[in-house]
């Protein structure tokens, strides 16, 4: 199906084609950005002091156990998929008796659909007649064009003789992307504002005997995000969408989620029923009173007023209990009289309420004892009948609506605020992201899917799914209720508003409520995506300044809580101009857009992103690409992605929208093949995975976390998920699974290489998000090497509710090794019957100790440079002038540039000249020219060592990665300007010049030029403070000096 789709050549015009590898890349740009306004009003996050304990010493073996056998494969991942089968889909049955058949519906499945033309705008009712060139849709129907364009949708309909026997007949729609006017035999019904929110018209007046024409103009427009119009211009518009979507069968169109395409995309209906009836019912839990409110919204299209009466059962759904059996209630009121007002009549007397015409809004509460709770485990549902019947007793409408009984608070008093609780426990949010695959499931009709996509997020250890940046079809959330998992749902507002459209917005946010409050499923909205300052450079355009958006959020609040008083609100996810009100949450991709929001050192330390004073924090989006798994890539990619030949040089430049091209090269030296693109991409984003979880895991402030993404709808869609589009899991899916386990254990160091006799001290921890402390359970660790344990040692853990403990510091002496070798610390918990619970492992390098200082041929006209520094950490001494020298040290090139021909002479003739972190530009070094630039995003943390140079031989392929700073205390970044290769110059160690613009290719960190019997080396990597604990930076800052 995939790779034999068809481009509409008519609407190119009106592509997202500047999202392709040449063009601006406006995901990177957002990915790069940092907090820019108003950080007087942040304060740091700082690591946890940790006290000074430390764990028994390993010795013998007698607390040696066996690895861990954790799920990495397909069959593992579907033997547990079927557990959660079998576990969650006896909550789907429905035990509660059928109500009472009141209405009859025709399904609206088949329409005719065409483009619009300038022609129908003056002459509307050729529409209406069928002129023009129309093609057969099924409905729900989504896709092009994007942009400013109109499309038609027409269908001839007669009412059955079943409806007809009804007083009042209904056009249904649930969701039209993205205005809709509706008409019925040429007359316009009514119209609608908005992709996600149902909506209905009464059209009884407007029907005819026999054939009826249903016209549906859908139109489209630029987004408030900005879209492009084919070109490099960018278009802000007055479609309030953000940047996900269902997609739609194009590889370079449609697979990627963001485009904002069009139509009837969810069902649609013409409706029969009686004039009195019910338009919604919303059930409030409340569990302090073991009671329940019902909110009743009654429609009445009659012409004068109606008595009615409700009656009410109470069944459980997924359960055998009748609660309540026929509980009647007559609307009454007691009338109040106004402060200061005359006494009168009425005053203090009670009356019947009488239905006016359209819609009449009731409240009744009714008992639940001891109430079943819902939560993930166990998600147990309520049914609530609600009859409607006329004051002669005959029953006009009947409606079923399931709800859970739970509660889901934020703590907003106590410091630091944001702690949540789910049914009165503490409960921190460990999820991801999705886009557009629950939604597809839906539009295609996979229940199985849906429930099995589900229950995918369950198996991974998940407790919640963000609905990313837009709420979703109604089934989505009648799953979620019946399966078990959380549910965060966005308000499609990404980076700004504009200032038009602040009421539409509010409006929105009212309906997106009244869309998500009946299902305990939905437990959080939020009303905008990464909120730029200064509307993202377009403050003519799109609402600027922070004082309007707290504004837009207080509206938004006001009529949210309007809708459902107990709603716990995020306002942002993601914010670029905090603070916010709420919750802080700050996105975070410094795995993949490096340099973005925070340092990988000192994430990994236990540092945070600035953010507002007193509260714990969130981070609504992490993560890094990985390409699709090799049958997804040879059963979807379009041929001309792939090589002719699978086993030559292949980039992948030409996958519509992916960035691993551009990104992997600050992160991983260039594959070769299809499958080692592959291969590469989902270590590197299994390792990001695991990196970043578990980082989160040990921080006690972050309350909430989801990843970037979880399973891609379309093949290559966004390939941060970390399943293909045929569910099959990338290996970052098993680390993420591994990292959220509700008892998890992790090592932590700064460093992975040292040297022999030196004292390794790694930090152990244990991070429970349970409310429960088991009972008997053991820590144990050991160290291993080549398969064989070398040491063990073995403690009770310290443990505490819903927290991560430091444990303590495993101390040991790195072992005497004649060459560099390999070891395991592998930290394991086992339960009260010995069976492994989580375990973590490490890698660590041991190497020899460094040779000690000599006299060597070394010299540098600097007296206090980076040479200075350089030779200090090397333990070299030098020489005292350049004559004796066989390598010559420059950190300053005026040093070079004022005795350019002595020196060029001197390398002729066979000296060394190394040239440490020259400055950015052009310079001419010998007879060539060289171009440093600065990196654009962010300074990396990797150069790739695989260039064949000998200064670079024996080095594995990420031995230049990660390295330690010894005045920082942590991992920090060691290159920052970038080498362009050409001219003679040759790499020694390799890079890649990033950019969200274009494809710049590969750059180098260090080249050699031969020059006579000599040869000059320039050295980009920042050595300072790296050097005398990254064994392989020592080794290579000998080499450089040719020791």
């Amino acid at each position: 199906m995939y790779k034999n789709c068809k481009l509409i050549t008519l609407l190119l015009c009106l592509s997202f084609s500047a999202f392709m590898a040449q063009e601006k890349d406006q995901f990177a740009q957002i990915g790069n950005k940092v907090q820019g306004t108003r950080l007087h009003l942040l304060e740091d996050k700082l690591p946890p002091v940790l006290p000074d304990l430390h764990l028994p010493k390993m010795k013998g073996k007698k607390a040696a156990f066996s690895p861990m056998n954790k799920m990495d494969t397909k069959a593992e991942l579907q033997a547990e998929l079927q557990k959660m089968r079998n576990k969650f889909i006896p909550f789907m049955k429905n035990y509660a008796p059928k109500v009472k058949k009141t209405r009859a519906r025709l399904d609206l499945t088949k329409f005719d659909w065409r483009l619009g033309t300038a022609e129908d705008k003056t002459d509307f009712s050729k529409v209406i007649a069928g002129n023009g060139s129309w093609e057969s849709v099924s409905v729900p129907h989504y896709g092009p064009p994007e942009g400013k364009a109109t499309t038609y949708y027409r269908k001839e309909f007669e009412l059955t003789p079943e409806m007809l026997q009804y007083k009042s007949q209904f056009v249904h729609f649930k969701g039209v992307d993205y205005w809709a006017k509706v008409f019925i035999n040429g007359n316009l019904v009514g119209e609608h504002t908005g992709f996600f929110a149902p909506f209905e018209f009464d059209i009884t007046k407007y029907l005819k005997p026999g054939k009826n024409t249903l016209i549906v103009q859908v139109d489209n427009d630029y987004t408030t995000l900005g879209s492009f119009d084919g070109g490099n211009e960018r278009k802000i518009g007055n479609k309030i969408y953000a940047a996900s979507g269902l997609g739609w069968d194009d590889p370079k169109l449609g697979w990627h989620h963001c485009p904002a395409g069009m139509g009837i995309y969810q069902d649609c209906y013409i409706e029969a029923r009686d004039p009195l009836h019910i338009n919604d019912v919303f059930v409030r839990p409340m569990l302090d009173k073991n009671e329940a409110e019902v909110w009743l919204e009654i429609n009445n299209y009659y012409e004068d007023f109606k008595n009615i009466k409700l009656r009410f059962n109470l069944y459980g759904q997924n359960f055998k209990e009748t609660i309540i059996k026929d509980l009647e209630y007559i609307p009454m009121t007691t009338y109040i009289p106004g402060v200061g007002d005359l006494a009168k009549p009425q005053d203090g007397l009670k009356s019947r309420l009488m239905m006016g015409y359209e819609t009449n809004y009731l409240k009744v509460t009714i008992p639940i004892e001891s109430p079943r709770l819902w939560n993930n485990e166990t998600p147990w549902l309520y049914q609530l009948q609600t009859e409607v019947l006329d004051e002669n007793g005959n029953l006009t409408d009947a409606k079923a609506t399931h709800f859970g009984m739970r509660s889901f608070t934020q703590d907003t008093i106590s410091i630091p605020k944001g702690q949540m609780y789910l049914n009165g426990d503490k409960i921190k949010l460990r999820g991801a992201n999705t886009m557009g695959f629950l939604q597809q499931d839906v539009k295609n009709k996979k229940w199985d899917q849906l429930i099995d996509d589900i229950l995918l997020a369950k198996v991974s250890n998940m407790n919640f799914i963000r609905l990313t940046q837009r709420p979703v079809q109604s089934e989505i959330y009648d799953y979620a209720d019946m399966l078990g998992i959380m549910l965060q749902t966005d308000l499609p507002l990404f980076g700004s508003i504009r200032q038009n459209l602040f009421a539409e917005g509010v409006k929105q946010a009212g309906e997106m409520e009244r869309l998500v409050r009946n299902h305990p499923s939905n437990i959080m909205v939020t009303y905008i995506n990464e909120r730029f300052p200064n509307g993202e450079g377009h403050p003519q355009r799109s609402m600027a300044s922070a004082d309007d958006y707290m504004k837009f959020f207080k509206a938004c609040d006001q009529i949210v809580n309007y809708w459902n008083p107990d709603r716990v609100i995020k306002p942002g996810d993601g914010d670029y101009d905090p603070p916010t009100p709420g919750l802080p949450d700050s996105h975070m991709y410094n795995v993949w857009y490096n340099g973005h929001a925070l340092g990988l050192g000192e994430l990994h330390k236990g540092y945070w992103q600035k953010t507002k004073p007193d509260w714990y924090y969130a981070c609504g989006e992490f993560g890094a690409e990985g390409f699709d798994n090799y049958t997804a890539v040879q059963k979807y990619w379009p041929e001309e992605w792939l090589p002719k030949n699978k086993n030559q040089q292949w980039f992948p430049d030409k996958v519509s929208k992916a960035q691993t091209n551009r990104f992997h090269y600050m992160w991983y030296p260039t594959p070769v093949t299809v499958k080692d693109w592959i291969d590469a991409s989902q270590n590197h984003q299994a390792w990001a995975t695991r990196f970043v979880t578990e980082a989160f895991r040990r921080d006690n402030r972050m309350m909430s976390f989801a990843i970037h993404l979880f399973i891609d709808a379309w093949p290559a869609g966004w390939m941060k998920a970390i399943m293909d589009v045929d569910r099959n899991p990338k290996k970052a899916f098993y680390a993420y699974r591994d990292a959220l386990a509700p008892l998890m254990v992790s090592l932590r160091t700064d460093r992975y290489h040292f040297y022999e006799s030196e004292n390794i001290s790694i930090e152990a921890w244990l991070s429970n998000d349970l409310n429960k402390i088991p009972k008997q359970y053991m820590l144990k660790w050991q160290l291993e090497k080549n398969g064989k344990v070398v040491s063990t040692a073995q403690k009770e853990p310290k443990n505490s509710l819903n927290s991560s403990e430091f444990q303590g510091y495993i101390d040991i002496k790195a072992p005497k090794v004649s060459k560099r070798a390999k070891y395991q610390l592998r930290l394991g918990l086992f339960d009260e019957n010995g069976k492994a619970v989580s375990e973590s492992m490490i890698d660590l390098d041991v190497f020899p100790e460094p040779e000690k200082k000599k006299t060597s041929k070394v010299y540098s006209p600097s007296k206090n440079g980076l040479s200075t520094h350089l030779f200090e950490d090397l333990d070299v001494k030098s020489v005292n002038n350049a004559d004796e020298a066989s390598t010559i040290v420059i950190d300053n090139l005026e040093d070079y540039n004022k005795n350019k021909e002595a020196l060029d002479k001197m390398v002729s003739q066979g000296k060394t000249l190394v040239f440490l972190e020259l400055p950015v530009g052009e310079h001419k070094i010998g007879n060539k020219n060289i171009l440093i630039e600065k990196t654009v995003m962010g300074q990396y943390y990797f150069v790739n060592p695989l260039s064949g140079h000998p200064l670079t031989k024996g080095f594995k392929p990420f031995d230049f990665k990660f390295w330690y700073n010894e005045s920082k205390g942590f991992a920090s970044a060691f290159l920052s300007t970038l080498i362009e290769v050409k001219d003679g110059w040759v790499p020694i160690l390799k890079s890649g010049k990033t950019t969200w613009v274009g494809i710049a290719g590969e750059s180098a960190a260090a080249v050699e030029l031969k020059s006579g019997k000599g040869s000059f080396i320039v050295c980009q990597l920042q050595l300072k403070n790296h050097l005398k604990t990254n064994p392989t930076a020592t080794i290579f800052g000998k080499r450089l000096l040719n020791q």
